[in-house]
Parts: C-alpha cells; sequence; structure tokens
C-alpha cells in the first residue's frame, strides 16, 4: 500500500480476486492445482462412510434444498449445502495440505468444497474452477503470512472465510466492491478463537495441537 493509494486490505483482496484470469496461471501452476484437486477428490471418497458423515447425509436428505450442486456418493442440492458437505469429507481425516507461516497456519484445500459447489451454481468451466481455487489458496496463504492470527489467540479458520468468500464471488460477475462487501460479510461473521483447537494435557495444561 502507497500513500498515494491508501486502499484497505479487503479492498485489496478484492481487486485482486476481480482482476485474476486464467491466463496468468502457468503450466506449473496447473499442473500443481490439478494434483490438488486430485487429492482432495481421494481425501473425500476416503471418508464417506466415516461415522459423522452419513448422519449429515440424512439431515439433507430430511431437509434437503434443491440444486444442481453435488453431493460427492451421491444426489444434488443447494450450494451452501453440498459445501458444508464436501467441505467435510476432505476436512475429516486432516490429512490435507498445510501451509506453514511465522505465528500460524492454514489448510488451503479447505476452499474446496465451497469452490467446487460455488463453481457449480455458476455452471462455471474447469478452467474458471481452477482459476478460483488459485485465488483462493493465495488469498489464504498471503493473509496468514501477513497477519499471525494464531499467535494472537484467534483460529486459522479466520482467513479462510476471506478466502472462500472472494473466491466464490469470482462466479457471479461482481465488481471488485461487490466483492470486498461479500469478503467483509462473511469475515466478520466467522471469527473464532484458537481455544477451539485446545485439547488438556497430562499435566493439566492446555495444549495447542496446531
Amino acid at each position: 500500500m502507497t500513500e498515494s493509494n491508501p486502499r484497505a486490505a479487503v479492498e485489496r483482496i478484492a481487486a485482486f480476486t476481480e482482476s485474476a484470469r486464467p491466463g496468468r496461471l502457468t503450466n506449473e501452476t496447473r499442473q500443481l492445482f490439478k494434483r490438488n484437486i486430485l487429492d482432495s477428490i481421494g481425501l473425500r471418497h476416503r471418508c464417506t462412510a466415516r461415522t459423522a458423515l452419513p448422519g449429515l447425509r440424512e439431515q439433507f436428505e430430511e431437509y434437503r434444498a434443491p440444486g444442481r450442486c453435488t453431493l460427492i456418493g451421491g444426489g444434488n442440492t443447494s450450494a451452501d449445502q453440498a459445501a458444508l458437505f464436501n467441505s467435510g469429507l476432505v476436512r475429516y481425516v486432516d490429512l490435507l495440505d498445510s501451509y506453514m507461516a511465522p505465528g500460524g497456519l492454514c489448510h488451503p484445500s479447505d476452499n474446496f468444497g465451497t469452490v467446487l459447489a460455488a463453481a457449480e451454481q455458476a455452471e462455471a468451466s474447469g478452467e474458471e474452477f481452477m482459476l478460483a481455487l488459485a485465488v483462493a489458496y493465495e488469498i489464504q496463504c498471503r493473509f496468514s503470512a501477513a497477519v499471525p492470527v494464531m499467535a494472537k489467540g484467534f483460529n486459522h479458520a479466520t482467513q479462510l472465510a476471506i478466502s472462500a468468500a472472494a473466491s466464490a464471488a469470482s462466479f457471479s460477475g461482481l465488481t471488485a466492491v461487490e466483492i470486498a462487501n461479500a469478503i467483509a460479510i462473511a469475515t466478520v461473521d466467522n471469527i473464532s478463537l484458537a481455544c477451539v483447537h485446545a485439547e488438556p494435557c497430562r499435566s493439566g495444561r492446555d495444549s495447542h495441537p496446531g
């Protein structure tokens, strides 16, 4: 940020999102994201039979909203339900990718379920989906590197709200100002404390598994 253009961080993130184009993805980047996509799909299929997730599917069967978005394992539903379920599949076994930064970390493939649902809702192409996923990775990792949220006692899912909202908004044809508003709305409602990861240790003091 320069003195001649003192934009807020959310405005800079939104401008980056709005200006992203497929042509800026190098061959190396495309190969990397193809690998990450396959890895996320593999994680999802690995845990479809886990105890908690069939219960979530049963809830969707009872309260399912109509929509074109895919539920892994069969069926279609609304974008929000698909994002919740498919993100749970990626996250459940806790073997997803990690980005380590001073004062914190993040798991960029946490964005996968949301970006996929938003892409399906918008009937986006595969290239558009890959670009939005790359945008989400870039935003989440750069924010994690710049802002040590965990060192300040906040949960690393805070920056996930920023990246997921930005990438989902990219499918909607929103202006940079509208994307900034979407990011702000999502973030202010999804700030949590790092203590949600704490668990008791033998000494009786809390530990943080990271």
